[in-house]
């Protein structure tokens, strides 16, 4: 039905992953009904800004067909891993799901249910990252695209309630999660068959074997928290990914459960954040951005609150990167600019930057030369810069940095004038 490419954004020079679907193949309310869905996957994944998922960048039709441009990732998944080594340790088993669990949290916390948890949608990088990925079967609870009883997902992995074809909800997932989970440890599935039927008469009517008969290496606590996670009813498993992801968290060693005694910490005093200026900011996000695409802003923001220098500010960012060359190139960015107005001691109050409003006129300029070169977010741009800005060189200066390419960064500048 479709196919995915590794393209190249020229915009902000980064490589990604195209996802086409061909609608040409279907036809009638079978396209459209295609094109929805695959338009939902778009809205789905966009919504969904966390480490554990494959950002989706962009949605848009080709000749009629939709695609996505996604984040590229240079991974495997979980299932390859699977078939390589059949079993995994109780230890990175655990911690596979977790992250698992962390991302389905996300998601289920904006009212979104994957509905397709399995090991081929788990991508595994090799700095122990896990990403999900593919939410195209994925729902808003509002949604009515995907109507009660419809079977949609992965006959293996499905919870009992969606083999039904009944309305689902998180609990779901975490089924499918605990199905993921029993794999891993015992290289084999629950509940097995050689068609839907078989498998969905021993997910309805029969209990897993016990995992602990498939491997001796897992604990009592870790059996019994899969057990709960596959409990046939909704309401007897956990109540979030959250809670069973704390649940797993509390078997690693050194966890809350593993000691005895308690020893109390008493935190100092946080040391003062630092104000950093907005111009050094933006600057630090979009050479970011090359690296790690839209999220760099929320990355940027997150940190600076942290920070306590422009040193740590950038080696937390270094951290978000995935490959290490990309990190040396992040850095080396960095240092070559290196912002002299990294904190604002200066800095204008509130008040004062109120009374600094950039001119109608002047905003309007702007966002016409800004918009040749950043698109139609140029609006949004311009505004913000407008609120942020002390001056308006500052503004102007703000605004060039959302501009990737020296040379129209610097013309953006000259129009000025």
């Amino acid at each position: 039905m479709g196919v995915i490419y590794a393209a190249h954004d020229p915009v902000i020079d980064r490589k990604v992953a195209i996802k086409l679907i061909r609608t040409d193949l279907l036809s009638g309310e079978e396209q459209a009904e295609y094109v929805a869905r695959f338009q939902r996957e778009a809205r789905t994944a966009g919504r969904c800004t966390h480490p554990n998922i494959v950002a989706v960048y962009d949605f848009a039709l080709h000749e009629g067909n939709p695609f996505l441009a996604m984040e590229y990732v240079e991974a495997g998944n979980l299932g390859q891993a699977l078939a390589r080594s059949g079993q995994f340790p109780p230890a990175d088993a655990v911690a596979i799901a977790c992250q698992v669990l962390d991302a389905l949290g996300c998601a289920h916390g904006l009212g979104i249910v994957h509905r397709d948890v399995k090991p081929a949608n788990i991508l595994l990088l090799a700095n122990g990252t896990v990403k999900m990925t593919d939410f195209g079967i994925a729902r808003f609870d509002s949604t009515e695209l995907t109507q009660a009883g419809s079977v949609i997902g992965t006959p293996s992995y499905m919870s009992p309630e969606q083999c039904r074809g009944e309305a689902v909800d998180a609990r779901s997932d975490l089924f499918s999660a605990g199905v993921v989970l029993y794999e891993m440890l015992s290289g084999e599935r629950p509940f097995p068959g050689r068609n839907f039927a078989e498998i969905a008469h021993r997910l309805l009517a029969e209990a897993p074997p016990d995992i602990r008969e498939k491997c001796a290496a897992v604990s009592p606590a870790l059996a019994a928290i899969i057990e709960r996670a596959l409990a046939k009813q909704p309401a007897d498993r956990y109540a979030s990914a959250a809670e069973m992801a704390a649940a797993l968290r509390q078997l690693v060693p050194g966890g809350p459960a593993e000691r005895d005694d308690r020893t109390v910490v008493v935190q100092r005093a946080p040391a003062p954040v630092p104000d950093f200026a907005e111009t050094t900011l933006a600057t630090i996000e979009r050479k970011l951005a090359q690296h790690v695409g839209p999220i760099a802003h929320r990355l940027v923001q997150d940190a600076a609150r942290q920070a306590g220098s422009l040193d740590a500010l950038c080696a937390t960012l270094e951290q978000k990167i995935e490959r290490p060359e990309q990190r040396t190139q992040f850095r080396n960015d960095v240092l070559a600019s290196r912002p002299d107005a990294s904190v604002r001691r200066d800095a204008p109050d509130a008040s004062a930057r109120r009374d600094a409003k950039v001119a109608p006129d002047e905003a309007r300029r702007a966002e016409q030369e800004l918009v040749r070169h950043v698109g139609p977010i140029a609006r949004i741009l311009v505004k913000r810069a407008s609120d942020a800005a002390g001056s308006v060189d500052e503004f102007w200066q703000l605004l060039a940095a959302h501009i990737s390419a020296d040379a129209d960064r610097q013309a953006f500048l000259r129009s000025r004038k």
